[in-house]
């Protein structure tokens, strides 16, 4: 018997941030780190005074007044020691670099997961021929696979694809339907073979429907590897391959 048909996510997928923009958030930090850094090892700016002093000449005829004794005025007291605001700035400067380098290591272990993320969803035959395993028996022209089970998973399969709402969900379902028939209808899967090598082979095993074999295949591997959005007459090639193929196993 088929097994029941397993959720299959739907080709419109929202894209989650990349690591392209956390990269792109580590380069701003680090460059304002620098700036703030430069700015407080600088320490205060210094100004001159821009009072121009009077040099018009003394006028003719005028009493001066007589000299009287004033104090010397102190000077300014200084606003700061300089190697206090250097080590102000080296400390600050030093934090924030810390702050950096957790930001930078974030975006690296976000970049890492990602990474392992394609390389598991990739869609490669060498890992579709490891899941089979090295104990795998290789396919045997004695055994003729279950023709009740195959006429039920292509039955199921058609109704899967003019059932489901989303037309591309609905393709990937059908396919993985008949591939659980194939399973079960008693025919092993040599190890080089992948899942859909092996459902190509069982189905299309009936004389005349090799062909709708593989225009059912190419769409699935379209909509689920080739990131094709199915429309409504994707659907309907489906079914009408599927409509061939059972047609072939009557």
């Amino acid at each position: 018997m088929s097994r029941p048909e397993p959720p299959v996510p739907a080709p419109e997928r929202v894209r989650r941030p990349g690591p392209p923009m956390l990269l792109g958030l580590a380069a701003v930090a680090g460059l304002f780190g620098l700036l703030m850094f430069a700015a407080a090892v600088q320490g205060t700016p210094q100004f001159a005074s821009t009072e121009a002093e009077s040099t018009s000449p003394p006028q003719e005829n005028v009493v001066l007044p007589a000299p009287t004794a004033t104090e010397t005025p102190l000077p300014p007291e200084s606003w700061g020691d300089p190697v206090l605001a250097q080590v102000l700035g080296m400390v600050f400067g030093l934090v924030l670099g810390l702050a950096v380098l957790a930001l930078v290591v974030v975006v690296v272990r976000q970049l890492l997961r990602f990474l392992v993320r394609l390389w598991r969803d990739r869609p490669l035959a060498r890992r579709d021929a490891a899941a089979a395993g090295p104990g795998a028996s290789p396919t045997s022209p004695d055994i003729l696979p279950d023709e009740v089970t195959i006429r039920r998973g292509v039955s199921d399969a058609l109704r899967t694809v003019s059932e489901r709402p989303v037309p591309g969900d609905a393709i990937v379902a059908a396919w993985i339907g008949l591939e659980e028939s194939a399973a079960d209808a008693g025919q092993g899967r040599a190890p080089t073979e992948t899942p859909a090598e092996f459902t190509a082979r069982v189905i299309g095993g009936r004389h005349g429907i090799a062909a709708d074999v593989a225009v059912l295949q190419r769409l699935y591997e379209r909509v689920r590897f080739g990131g094709l959005i199915a429309d409504e007459g994707d659907r309907r090639s489906a079914a009408d391959a599927l409509r061939g193929i059972k047609a072939g196993w009557r």
